[in-house]
């Protein structure tokens, strides 16, 4: 406000063409404009500088303007409350208009509109009903069925059901020519799978496929860098109308984090978004759809040893406002991990080096205006933490590694506000060596899939356990391969399956493959 006073305190006048010598001289031994020789006296305002608020200024047209006592007057903001809360209400400063858009969106067009960031489905001040935006096929009311979505928002996933591996064979997604391959993302679309995986051949390339209900590829794969440096694939989400991805790439010398939005068949949407701009190494990106918007975590070195931090994203793929670094003192964090909670977003990721290394949480809110508290979880050595909601808390899982990885899959479960409510405990044992693991939260339970070496060579596993971290059902062995086999990402796709995408070195190359487990309902 001030500035636009100054601004019309410095071009009123320009309208009226009131000149001094329009008052006329005045008796000097009066308070007056003139003294008796005629001097202006510089120090009284020798004449109104407006008659009507028609002769001042307006250099924002959302800021009113009055003539009062002659002289141009900062009336305030103009009002564009349309009494609605769930509406955003601005004005155009060209125009002075008012603009009233909505604070939801209903992305997956089933009458029902995601809630506010930050708001659980259907609370007071949410403006929104729908627990899954993502999905037509979960809605209050909806019929519950095998099909991996949450169809009568109840918090519960399939209730009851079960998974089961499919087929002996997995489905080779990369292609085989190339120097080697590693697994990104996966989300299903409604209609097909889309994958991110990386591919080397002169230099790593990011490449998307479109994958079919049982993971066969579907008109080969497009490409999401054609660039002469290394690109290498990230996380991939669905928002119910796009496809959003995140990657590091070093086309600007050294490491940097892009973003774009893709449609649903994987095409581009617009140019690449450059995220971060710092010297060194920006890596690991973690990428959450909140249902209005964007979250992008990640870790760079501009500072020395690593931090995180993460940066909005509008649904029209612009960036909102300016990063926020979430840890300030650090002796290296890294691999973060973002998962959306019922009102807060939770951060996990690992701090420390190989002598020291711990897994740490820290929630925020979605404007990422309030941090919670910094809270070391584990400090058993713990790696590469991944994370889910699931009911009221969030499950954290990671392996552990000093000079050979652990023998066990960890896990713990902590509060939005960052209370420990289940202590680190192994969740799956039997091998030697446990490496990278997935999780997938279905409300009252979680669906774990991990490696290790219990059979022989690394091969893939999957669990279930519930929200204090029991085990409901035992290890099943879903992959067979004479060779190693790590790195799983699991997304809910049609009917209830679950797909696995994973790195596999049958080839004496690792490439990335795909296979399936499929819903059963009943327990």
């Amino acid at each position: 406000m001030a500035l636009v006073a100054g601004l019309l305190a410095a071009a009123c006048g320009a309208k009226s063409g009131l000149r001094v010598g329009d008052a006329g001289p005045v008796d000097a031994a009066e308070d007056s404009p003139v003294d008796a020789a005629g001097v202006v006296d510089a120090g009284v305002d020798a004449a109104p500088e407006c008659r009507t608020a028609e002769d001042c200024p307006t250099p924002d047209s959302c800021e009113s303007v009055e003539c009062v006592d002659g002289r141009c007057v900062a009336g305030g903001p103009t009002a564009c409350d349309d009494g609605d809360s769930c509406t955003r209400d601005e004005c155009d400063p060209g125009s002075g208009t008012c603009r009233h858009s909505p604070l939801t969106f209903d992305r997956d067009r089933d009458g029902f509109p995601g809630p506010r960031p930050g708001y659980a489905a259907g609370a007071p001040g949410s403006c929104g009903d729908d627990c899954d935006d993502t999905s037509p096929l979960a809605y209050p009311g909806g019929k519950e069925v095998c099909d991996g979505v949450d169809n009568d928002c109840n918090g519960v996933v399939d209730d009851d059901a079960r998974y089961e591996p499919v087929g002996k064979e997995a489905i080779l997604v990369s292609d085989g020519s190339t120097g080697g391959s590693a697994r990104g993302g996966l989300a299903w679309n409604g209609e097909a799978y889309g994958a991110t995986y990386s591919a080397s051949l002169e230099q790593e390339a990011n490449h998307f496929e479109l994958l079919d209900a049982q993971g066969k590829t579907v008109g080969g794969p497009t490409a999401i860098t054609n660039v002469s440096s290394d690109a290498f694939a990230g996380p991939l989400v669905w928002t119910g109308a796009e496809f959003g991805v995140a990657w590091e790439d070093r086309r600007d010398d050294d490491f940097e984090i892009y973003f774009n939005r893709l449609d649903p068949k994987g095409e581009k949407l617009g140019p690449d978004v450059r995220v971060t701009d710092a010297p060194n190494f920006s890596i690991h990106p973690s990428l959450i759809w909140t249902g209005a918007e964007y979250l992008l975590a990640w870790d760079d070195q501009r500072l020395g040893p690593a931090r995180i931090y993460v940066q909005r994203i509008g649904a029209d793929g612009l960036l909102i406002g300016g990063e926020e670094g979430l840890v300030s003192d650090s002796i290296g964090a890294e691999s973060p991990y973002l998962a959306e909670g019922t009102t807060r977003i939770g951060v996990a990721f690992n701090v420390g080096n190989s002598s020291q290394r711990s897994i740490v949480f820290r929630s925020f809110s979605p404007d990422l205006e309030d941090l919670g508290p910094v809270v070391v979880v584990d400090k058993q050595q713990g790696l590469s933490p991944s994370m889910v909601w699931s009911g009221d808390r969030f499950i954290l899982a990671w392996h552990t590694r000093t000079n050979e990885p652990g023998d066990a899959i960890w896990a713990a479960a902590v509060s939005e506000d960052g209370d420990i409510l289940v202590t680190p405990r192994r969740v799956a044992t039997g091998g030697t060596y446990a490496r990278t693991q997935s999780l997938l939260a279905l409300g009252d339970r979680v669906l774990l899939v991990w490696g290790d070496d219990r059979d022989g060579n690394y091969e893939l596993y999957v669990k279930m356990l519930d929200n204090d971290l029991e085990e409901l059902a035992p290890r099943k062995r879903i992959t067979t391969s004479s060779a190693h086999t790590l790195g799983p990402f699991a997304a809910f796709g049609p009917d209830g399956d679950v797909g696995v995408l994973f790195e596999d070195h049958r080839t004496g190359l690792w490439q990335t493959y795909f296979t399936r487990l499929a819903c059963r309902a009943g327990k």
